[in-house]
């Protein structure tokens, strides 16, 4: 069992990794949330995708009516020239012309009615798309939200942790307190360990025979001469 001391000694431990563990969770917070914006930004970045897909198909439809009307004038433009000539060589080629526009003119016929058909399957699958990202994007940012409900949780906590901390500190001999703070930082929580079969439970390596005498007879703090935490008879 622990003695009084190392007792002290695992109730600061305990205050300690509360307060790690909640600056830890802060630290963390950033790093999700930045996680969340950009899952975010790459569904809204998928939407606009989307939208422009679609405007592209539009566009390219404008430009077939566009150039099909062009095509229409200039076939009317040649009706009109071939009242007007009078040798029959120039009424043939004026003919030739009139034919190509309108093999043109039902060419791009075909190519408007594949585009609307595209188009309209293009319109049903992005709001499709664009229904699901939006249910997604409404689950992150409810997630941003509950973030931001956690890192106002943390900031009341870590005062009292940090004052429950402080209180414990005080109640605790300087020479014991230094010996904590010492082992502490070159080791990871726990640093307060029993020992048990002989065997430093923080490292899980034997320990000499003096040191588990001295951890026995728990007189003053020892620490594993493996790992150097410190340990309490764990019988």
């Amino acid at each position: 069992m622990p003695t009084d001391c190392n007792t002290s000694l695992l109730i600061l431990q305990d205050r300690d990794m509360n307060v790690q563990r909640i600056e830890r969770e802060l630290a963390e917070l950033p790093v999700e949330r930045a996680a969340t914006e950009k899952k975010i930004a790459d569904m809204k970045a998928a939407i606009e995708a989307g939208r422009q897909s679609v405007k592209e198909l539009e566009v390219k439809g404008k430009s077939i009516e566009t150039e099909m009307g062009e095509v229409e004038n200039q076939a009317l433009k040649y009706k009109n020239q071939q009242l007007l000539v009078k040798k029959n060589e120039e009424y043939q080629a004026l003919t030739h012309e009139i034919e190509l526009t309108q093999q043109k003119v039902s060419d791009l016929e075909e190519a408007e009615i594949e585009l609307l058909y595209e188009l309209d399957e293009a319109r049903k699958s992005q709001a499709a798309d664009e229904a699901q990202w939006n249910e997604k994007i409404e689950v992150e940012t409810r997630f941003l939200s509950r973030l931001d409900e956690k890192e106002a949780n943390l900031k009341g906590e870590i005062d009292a942790a940090k004052e429950a901390l402080a209180q414990v500190e005080s109640e605790i001999s300087k020479p014991e307190l230094s010996t904590y703070k010492r082992v502490s930082r070159g080791l990871k929580i726990p640093i307060i360990v029993g020992l048990k079969d002989a065997k430093c439970q923080g490292c899980h390596m034997r320990v000499s025979a003096s040191v588990e005498v001295e951890v026995r007879k728990g007189n003053e703090i020892t620490t594993c001469d493996n790992c150097g935490r410190i340990l309490y008879w764990d019988a």
